[in-house]
């Protein structure tokens, strides 16, 4: 893992109470993270098949390589991709 320098730009906010778990944070706001980084360049790929009346369902998530700064406050926490 190395540093990663930039300006931090476009941040989400979330509001928190005084919670400092980023993974929690994340995941009880998942839909508008998702729709967030969506916008920052996610790429989804979905594929279904069902083979001998088994179906199976197979969803890819892939964001281009990023770094985030993210900083936590009393009341919320702002998360912030680098450019």
């Amino acid at each position: 893992m190395q540093k990663c320098d930039g300006k931090p730009y476009n941040p989400i906010i979330f509001e928190t109470r005084d919670d400092k778990n980023l993974k929690k944070i994340l995941t009880t706001n998942n839909k508008e993270f998702i729709d967030y980084i969506h916008k920052l360049g996610l790429s989804i790929e979905h594929n279904d098949k069902t083979q001998n009346f088994q179906y199976s369902s197979t969803t890819i998530l892939t964001l281009k390589t990023t770094c985030f700064k993210v900083d936590f406050n009393d009341n919320f926490v702002r998360i912030s991709p680098l450019k």
